[in-house]
């Protein structure tokens, strides 16, 4: 027995010898490894991490899957990774990426955290992929966080992320700029420029010519205006789309014979005015009416357009109400609103109760109970001389009233994408705007805030200009005084 344990001793004792003894030899092998990986292979299994390396991306750069295996029992994570990708069905893809991000490769952690459905592992994969500094999933992480509302949590990981890479920059840029860090946000909008994002730039421009001055190239004139729309700017995003609205309507042959005009906009702070997307529960986008008539608005507006980050698109009155993801087609449709113009979409039933009955002048649409009515209710679309092709609407779907519109297609009024304003309602729109004693200004929303606070005396001054703007032959029996200046 003692003589066996003797032989054993010696024969591990050679076999370190031998490993010892071969890994003089290492850096002849990393030589010949260089075209001949069965080298770097041997100098691994003498205990070499610098040929493991070397194998891996031998395989790699030649594509060689048996280099690949090879390399990924011997423990590079890196070979798994490239396995993974490199394989076609699901089970084996998700076995192997696991392998890697399991041996700690950065890349093989993002994608089993992509992979993943359950929003702690996610998290966990991102996190232990991003504090390796691995820049795609430190943005992935951030904007998991982002989704999930952790705000403050994924305002850390953008930071590190915006150095390096440019459209974090720019979100970095806009969510210091909602928080009132306005000298870095303008640094980060620099950085993002400077690095590519075209989109940084615009925003430059739109602060430099706008915020806190009164800027100049957004205004788009014409003719004899009835509507002068006085734009109120919420946010960084609510400028640049106003931007785009501005472009949009000055390009818009369907409406440059209407007598609308866009002034500058006002661009205020969030403070300066309490907006909300659930304004006084109404589930729809509103704002504090007396603030907005205490803001430096033009002298000669007459309708205002807030736009604000987030809520549903309406009109009250003489007020337009569009959150940042309103294009300019959901503007226009809005826009027809301010001319009495009903939507061709079913209404709710409390809404349907106020707008389907027989006495609507709604422009486009006309109410009845019967078809037999319809002859007698004709007499304002006749007197356009326009054509047009009756058609059910959908307006009164929830009401026992009929509504009919003057085209057999669908209409801006019913879908805010269709482009399509019939020659009728064209001819309609136009003649409402010729009296406006039909119209509503801002002034109605101001003196009905004002009235409502206990305020009499600004909501007769604001009821005046009302009055002036609705019935302007009859400006001599007004009073005209100081009041009258915006306030």
């Amino acid at each position: 027995m003692l003589k066996y344990l003797r032989l054993l001793i010696i024969a591990v004792g050679g076999a370190c010898l031998s490993v010892a003894s071969q890994q003089q030899y290492i850096p002849i092998m990393l030589k010949q490894g260089e075209s001949d990986p069965a080298s770097l292979f041997r100098a691994v299994n003498v205990g070499s991490d610098e040929a493991l390396s070397a194998l891996s991306e031998y395989a790699q750069q030649n594509q060689d899957p048996y280099w690949l295996r090879q390399a990924a029992q011997l423990g590079d994570a890196r070979s798994y990774y490239r396995l993974a990708l490199n394989e076609t069905e699901e089970a084996p893809h998700k076995r192997l990426m696991a392998k890697a991000a399991l041996a700690g490769f950065a890349a093989a952690q993002h994608e089993m955290a992509l992979l993943s459905d359950s929003a702690e592992n996610k998290r966990r994969w991102l996190e232990l992929a991003a504090e390796q500094d691995y820049l795609p999933a430190i943005i992935s992480l951030y904007q998991w966080l982002l989704i999930e509302e952790q705000a403050e949590q994924a305002e850390v990981w953008l930071e590190k992320a915006a150095p390096r890479d440019a459209n974090s920059a720019l979100l970095l840029a806009k969510l210091e700029w909602r928080i009132g860090k306005y000298k870095q946000a303008k640094s980060w909008l620099s950085h993002a420029r400077d690095n590519g994002v075209a989109a940084a730039g615009d925003y430059l421009n739109w602060i430099n010519r706008y915020w806190q001055r009164k800027g100049n190239g957004l205004a788009v004139a014409r003719n004899q205006c009835v509507i002068r729309l006085q734009p109120v700017v919420m946010s960084l995003e609510n400028m640049q789309q106003m931007a785009q609205l501005s472009q949009s309507f000055k390009q818009d042959e369907r409406l440059e014979s209407l007598p609308i005009c866009l002034l500058e906009p006002v661009w205020v702070k969030p403070k300066q005015v309490k907006c909300d997307e659930n304004w006084q529960s109404h589930r729809r986008l509103g704002c504090d009416v007396r603030q907005l008539s205490r803001l430096p608005l033009a002298e000669d507006f007459t309708h205002l357009m807030v736009l604000a980050p987030r809520g549903k698109a309406n009109v009250h009155n003489g007020i337009m109400y569009l959150d940042q993801g309103d294009t300019y087609s959901v503007f226009v449709h809005e826009l027809a609103h301010f001319a009495g113009f009903v939507d061709e979409y079913p209404l709710s039933t409390d809404m349907a109760e106020m707008v389907c009955h027989p006495y609507s002048d709604a422009p486009n649409l006309v109410f009845v109970t019967e078809a037999e009515e319809l002859p007698e209710k004709l007499d304002g679309w006749r007197k356009t001389g326009e054509e047009w092709s009756m058609a059910k609407a959908r307006t009164c779907n929830n009401h026992q009233m009929q509504a009919y519109k003057g085209s057999d297609r669908l209409t801006f009024m019913e879908y805010h994408d269709q482009a399509y304003i019939p020659p009728l309602y064209m001819a309609l729109w136009k003649q409402r705007l010729e009296n406006r004693a039909e119209l509503l200004p801002a002034f109605v929303n101001f003196a009905q805030a004002w009235e409502a606070a206990g305020n009499a005396e600004l909501a007769a001054q604001w009821r005046q200009r009302a009055n002036l703007y609705q019935f302007p032959a009859l400006a001599d029996s007004f009073q005209v005084d100081s009041v009258l200046s915006p306030l």
